[in-house]
């Protein structure tokens, strides 16, 4: 496997293999060579991020997404590049634009042959529009990457239904709530429609993904209720359908097993300190 990433010392973005990751995927090692080609090796071959038995300096980064296979990792490199390259492109324009605007005013006040500044007008807010329109498609760019990889998930931007949530009947209040929530999951459809509305609720790292997912689960007084083993007189939350389709979920959107269960597990546990700061 291997990750794209945003190195946040030079903004750059890389390519690294996924065992250079931390566990929290806000660190990579980073290989010593100064010779490229060497590093570009080293990530193709996904050596051990170490030299002589001494690990490797690790960076802060921003974690951008997963891929099966190093040349799908490229082809996601290079979406994420187009895209910050446009939205540096404009803005860095926009303001060229209104800064030109202001010097016309002050220079050439009484000129037949400048430009109106209704002209000018329409010239920047067209901008402004086009501006607008790459931020709102910014969300999109999570799609465009995962049709590149090797599972077929959801855009990271679907907006879940309000009339699903509706349906749904979440989150749970109850055990009653939870027995019936079980038994509707058996129904294929059904489950179909409970990872399409949690794939769709955000988050970009385990952690928020996980946190969205949860909140929209179970609440707070009920989630003190369970642990993952079911140990101490308290529920086995594992144990659950309901935690298979949350599962599904965040597989959607780049977390996997061992990453969900592990923030599962700590959302669980921090459930009765969070009901008590609402007292």
């Amino acid at each position: 496997m291997y990750a794209v990433v945003t190195l946040q010392d030079s903004d750059e973005v890389m390519v690294v293999p996924s065992n250079w990751l931390s566990l929290d995927k806000r660190q990579c090692y980073w290989p010593p060579f100064k010779s490229t080609e060497r590093c570009t090796e080293a990530v193709h071959n996904r050596i051990n991020p170490e030299t002589g038995g001494r690990p490797w300096e690790k960076l802060h980064i921003i974690f951008l997404g997963e891929y099966g296979t190093f040349e799908k990792a490229k082809e996601g490199q290079k979406e994420f590049k187009e895209y910050k390259e446009r939205s540096y492109t404009l803005d860095t324009v926009l303001p060229s634009i209104k800064k030109l605007h202001n010097q016309q005013q002050q220079l050439l006040p009484a000129s037949p042959s400048r430009m109106s500044d209704d002209d000018i007008d329409e010239i920047f807010q067209m901008m402004k529009n086009v501006k607008s329109t790459v931020q709102q498609n910014s969300t999109m760019l999570k799609k465009i990457l995962k049709d590149n990889t090797v599972s077929e998930a959801p855009s990271s931007t679907c907006v879940p239904s309000k009339d699903i949530k509706v349906n749904l009947k979440l989150p749970l209040r109850t055990f009653e709530d939870v027995t019936r929530t079980e038994m509707e999951l058996k129904n294929a459809k059904t489950r179909k429609k409970y990872v399409k509305y949690l794939s769709g609720l955000g988050g970009f790292v385990p952690k928020d993904v996980i946190k969205n997912i949860m909140q929209q689960v179970l609440t707070d007084d009920l989630a003190t209720q369970f642990n993952w083993q079911g140990r101490g007189h308290k529920n086995a939350f594992s144990q659950l359908i309901i935690t298979d389709v949350i599962r599904d979920a965040a597989l959607n959107r780049n977390v996997n097993r061992g990453d969900c269960e592990t923030e599962i597990k700590k959302y669980l546990s921090y459930a009765a300190g969070r009901n008590k700061s609402k007292e």
